[in-house]
């Protein structure tokens, strides 16, 4: 395919269900001038039979090992051909004007290296809409350290940005690989945000965010924490002391789960870690609430 304005990345594990949803969202699109890359992720049940189906040259279908979310999304970037990448998870949907308000948005702000539209959630069961409460200020550089409910649906970002910043390529990192890339690149280039919903998260029991075991949460916030740290135009752009603070705030989070879980010592030692990056983080309603699980539990151990 040569120079689609847009290349749609589609990575999808064991979502025979819900993918032909997703890819006909962007297939519907008014705007037709696009690549969809769908790569399965080692997918066990009969995705491959479902991704069979499809009948349309601007789809590309690759499968691969399962390695998870972030190196199967790089995977697709290095297939993709369009002059800005967008990503879209198998469970979730576009509306049929994503792409024409993002062409419209790209010609409006000169070609931004990143772009986001909003989107809006759906019970898959019911099908009740559910609108995001937050309003999203004009730009999102300052506003991504302390909300990270920015996820993949609805970033666009330069194709060759892309090849030089990607998603961590780690099995443990799939809490917040995503987050770990807006912050890296916010730090770098203007992150716009155009308020127009355009697409939809399904809200279903098998969302991989519903998975709040603590020791996977540990893992991936443990990661991306050490590949932040180590990047000084991060650290410089934000400063250390909000930094500092975001990491706290990151791994009490981690702390409250386990406190939730009835792990006592690893959830203060936890807290422990997170005062020594920011004390402030004593101020916080997470580490409140972290401390009054452990003393509820304590005093019950006690007795």
């Amino acid at each position: 395919m040569s120079n689609p304005s847009f290349s749609l990345i589609i990575p999808t594990y064991n979502r025979a269900e819900h993918i032909l949803n997703a890819v006909n969202s962007v297939l519907n699109q008014t705007f037709p001038n696009f690549q969809i890359i769908i790569v399965d992720d080692g997918s066990t049940d009969n995705t491959q039979q479902v991704l069979s189906e499809i009948n349309d040259s601007r789809v590309e279908i690759y499968y691969k090992i399962n390695e998870e979310r972030g190196v199967a999304r790089n995977y697709g970037i290095s297939k993709a051909v369009g002059d800005y990448i967008s990503f879209l998870d198998s469970d979730d949907e576009l509306y049929v004007d994503y792409l024409q308000t993002a062409i419209e948005s790209i010609e409006e702000l000169q070609k931004p290296e990143i772009l986001h539209t909003d989107y809006e959630y759906r019970d898959v069961v019911g099908g009740r809409i559910i609108p995001r409460r937050m309003k999203l200020p004009k730009l999102l550089n300052d506003h991504l350290l302390s909300n990270s409910e920015i996820g993949v649906i609805g970033v666009f970002v330069r194709r060759d940005i892309l090849t030089n910043y990607q998603f961590i390529a780690h099995r443990s990192a799939i809490m917040a690989e995503d987050l770990y890339l807006w912050l890296t690149l916010a730090s770098r280039y203007k992150f716009h945000h155009v308020s127009r919903v355009t697409s939809v998260v399904g809200l279903h029991k098998d969302r991989s965010l519903n998975d709040t075991n603590a020791f996977k949460f540990l893992k991936s916030t443990l990661l991306i924490v050490r590949a932040l740290s180590n990047d000084r135009t991060f650290v410089k752009y934000y400063s250390k002391r909000r930094v500092d603070y975001f990491f706290a705030k990151s791994i009490v989070s981690v702390a409250l789960l386990y406190a939730q879980e009835g792990n006592v010592s690893r959830s203060f030692r936890l807290l422990k870690k997170g005062i020594a990056y920011s004390w402030r983080i004593t101020l916080n309603n997470t580490f409140l609430a972290t401390t009054r699980i452990i003393m509820i539990k304590s005093l019950k151990t006690k007795t």
